[in-house]
């Protein structure tokens, strides 16, 4: 995977969406992965507050970085608003022979390309040749054509300077290299139109929430684009002129239609405050605020159209795409205010693998940044880093547990009880001790006492003893018979 990437960076009104693909060997583009960060600070394209946006792109750019685990460092980046616009110039070259030659090809795109922009505060992003025309007949392959005078038609895509500038800014603060600038009013058409489409004649209406784009394809070129700053966030700020202030999204996607003559007209009843107070509204009055707005949306196209003066038998495929598309009958009323029949809804299912429209492809907001990833894919892949894999740790190994041994802690002995001697009961009249019963307590003790000292020493103490008694008995008895 390393070195096939290509990154698209779309920077829109109300998100930032970056994309990352990888190139594969059949020309198509497997999307890795999209996410979409919610910005403020962008007016109708035009970058506004630059830490705003710069804070946002830092953010999806954290969540695709760590998703794909890899470092971007270079993007394909789009642009558009009012600030970008399409100017068309014609020149020619005369004809040395009667066959026109390379050479006469190069030296008309040479002067075509040395038209400098009208104004300084405005820079050319891009030259393509339109059309050419040899004696004032339209030929596809002028090569090899004869003729005397080599015309041509080039379309030049200018922006103003300060604009560009703010949104480079923007990027490069993230350490991100701007690869090109691609104005999206260009490359709209990839992915979505087929390859008959883009040849008999499409038109591209991106319905986005501030800006609606329009891209007039024919001969398998843009003839003409146009950005109109008008967009989804206008029908919202008529919802809430209806006194609705909450689940304004929900509401008009949910509940909400193009066309008021084809929708119910019930009450819609939802929570309005703290989820504690009610509100209702019926139905139709919010489907006529709806279809007014949209209206005013498609006649502003159409007079897009006509600028692009591509004649009465133009009958194009008009493909509706963008955030803005996601409403009931929105093909049935712009078909029926600009006059086409074949005029439909498309999701991006063209230049990209199977899998990226099952895993990836969740709506036709999407539509933008795929057809960059497909622009890029054509143009030159982007230098990404692909971060090493940390390899899983080892499970730590347990080391064996010995076996227990009972320990013998150490415990001071408890002290050694003596033997205590018996009283010896003295005689209740007298309350002496007879001679005899002293000889066989001292017979006893001198059988018990033994060799050994210790027993000679308790020998000497209980004698001593047995002395002492003694003789307090005898004071005792003298007493007692002087009295």
């Amino acid at each position: 995977m390393k070195g096939k990437q290509i990154v698209a960076i779309d920077v829109g009104s109300s998100n930032v969406v970056i994309a990352v693909g990888s190139l594969l060997e059949d020309g198509n583009v497997d999307i890795l992965g999209i996410v979409t960060e919610p910005v403020s600070g962008v007016m109708s394209g035009r970058v506004e507050n630059n830490e705003m946006v710069a804070r946002a792109i830092a953010t999806a750019k954290s969540k695709i970085e760590r998703q794909l685990n890899m470092h971007i460092t270079e993007a394909y980046v789009a642009m558009s608003g009012d600030y970008i616009r399409y100017a068309q110039v014609e020149d020619h070259v005369y004809v040395q022979n009667e066959g026109i030659t390379r050479h006469d090809l190069e030296e008309l795109d040479r002067r075509m390309r040395m038209v400098p922009a009208p104004d300084d505060r405005e820079t050319i992003v891009s030259i393509e040749p339109l059309r050419y025309m040899i004696d004032d007949k339209e030929t596809e392959e002028p090569i090899g054509t004869y003729g005397h005078v080599l015309k041509a038609t080039y379309s030049f895509v200018l922006c103003e300077k300060k604009m560009r500038d703010r949104l480079a800014h923007c990027i490069k603060s993230q350490g991100i290299t701007v690869k090109e600038f691609v104005p999206l009013n260009s490359i709209s058409h990839l992915g979505i139109a087929t390859t008959d489409e883009v040849a008999d004649g499409a038109i591209v209406i991106d319905l986005g929430s501030g800006l609606t784009d329009v891209s007039v394809v024919q001969s398998g070129k843009v003839r003409y684009a146009a950005s109109i700053p008008m967009g989804a966030n206008a029908i919202n700020d008529d919802i809430r002129s209806l006194s609705i202030t909450k689940y304004v999204e929900d509401l008009k996607v949910g509940y909400g239609s193009a066309i008021a003559d084809r929708c119910e007209d019930d009450l819609i009843v939802f929570p309005q405050k703290y989820h504690i107070m009610v509100k209702s509204i019926l139905r139709r009055n919010l489907v006529i605020a709806i279809e007014a707005r949209l209206m005013e949306i498609a006649g502003w196209v159409k007079k897009e159209i006509k600028e692009a003066k591509c004649g009465s038998r133009f009958r194009p495929a008009v493909l509706l795409t963008g955030g803005g598309s996601k409403m009931t009958d929105i093909e049935h009323l712009f078909a029926r205010e600009l006059g086409y029949d074949d005029v439909r809804v498309v999701y991006p299912e063209y230049g990209i693998t199977s899998e990226s429209q099952i895993n990836h492809i969740t709506t036709p907001a999407y539509s933008s940044v795929v057809s960059l990833l497909i622009y890029g894919a054509k143009r030159g892949l982007c230098a990404v880093s692909i971060l090493p894999t940390p390899a899983t740790p080892a499970s730590p190994v347990t080391p064996a547990t010995p076996p227990k041994r009972d320990v013998v802690k150490p415990t001071i002995p408890p002290v050694r009880e003596e033997p205590k001697p018996e009283p010896v009961e003295q005689s209740k009249s007298a309350g002496s001790v007879a001679p005899q019963q002293v000889d066989e307590a001292k017979d006893e003790l001198i059988t018990d006492a033994g060799p050994d000292v210790e027993r000679l020493s308790k020998f000497k103490k209980l004698w001593k003893g047995w002395m002492n008694k003694m003789a307090n008995s005898m004071s005792d008895d003298g007493d007692h018979d002087l009295e």
